[in-house]
């Protein structure tokens, strides 16, 4: 019909509509990756709940007495094959579930679980993976665990300790070297605190590229998971720990 107006859009609506859609993308976008983010963490959370229970489980097995942060989930330090121990948290070699020959006493309470990785951990291990202190060439970056033992609870009594909210007993490290915090990055199964070699990570919730400024979970011997800070590793690590604190009190 001759003046009726068509029923399409014009160039200048069309163009509208797709500035509407990108300012709503824009304001969505970073919410739903801080969603995302939060969910990483609270999946993270989860996973140390658990680390806790089957640590008690093996703790009441043992007349009380905790694990070994060295030789808990494997039976040795160092074995005579292994390209260098300081991978192994990345090598599919010694991924424990499908190599059980070397598992250790505490493994038998982990395994099939699936609670070994934080869903956060593989980003972080991508980015810094192959530029891990001692990494060697051709191992793949392929983890088998993120989480790490406080290492001065190792082989001790549950019942030698007063204050178990504040004792941390499993908890996360960073892929990378910081000091005066840390002079290890996370290698093995223990979290060597109180000899002043290791410290809690900060790559989780970091506003910063270089995740300098996060946070990371620990499950502490009254079972509760907490949101700890870098410079609270120490005073968490024992009860004398805040006095080796490299930043002071």
């Amino acid at each position: 019909m001759a003046g009726r107006r068509s029923m399409g859009f014009t160039l200048i609506e069309l163009l509208v509509v797709i500035g509407i859609i990108a300012i709503l993308m824009a304001i969505l976008i970073p919410s739903l990756n801080r969603a995302r983010k939060q969910a990483k963490f609270i999946g993270c959370k989860s996973n140390l709940k658990s680390y806790g229970l089957m640590a008690f489980m093996y703790a009441d097995d043992c007349d009380g007495a905790m694990p070994n942060a060295w030789t808990s989930f494997y039976s040795q330090r160092t074995y005579p094959n292994e390209p260098h121990r300081y991978c192994r948290w990345h090598n599919p070699d010694w991924d424990l579930e499908k190599n059980p020959k070397y598992a250790g006493p505490f493994w038998p309470y982990l395994k099939g679980k699936d609670i070994h990785i934080c869903p956060a951990f593989g980003r972080i291990a991508n980015m810094f993976g192959t530029i891990h202190p001692e990494h060697v060439e051709g191992v793949p970056v392929k983890p088998n665990y993120n989480y790490s033992m406080n290492s001065y609870l190792t082989d001790k009594k549950i019942t030698d300790f007063k204050h178990h909210s504040e004792i941390f007993f499993f908890g996360e490290e960073n892929l990378w070297i910081t000091r005066p915090y840390n002079s290890y990055a996370f290698n093995d199964t223990a979290m060597c605190v109180y000899e002043k070699w290791d410290s809690f990570g900060t790559f989780h919730l970091a506003r910063d590229a270089d995740m300098e400024d996060g946070v990371v979970n620990a499950v502490f011997l009254d079972g509760q998971v907490k949101t700890v800070n870098r410079v609270d590793s120490w005073r968490y690590s024992s009860p004398d720990g805040q006095s080796l604190s490299p930043v002071g009190n």
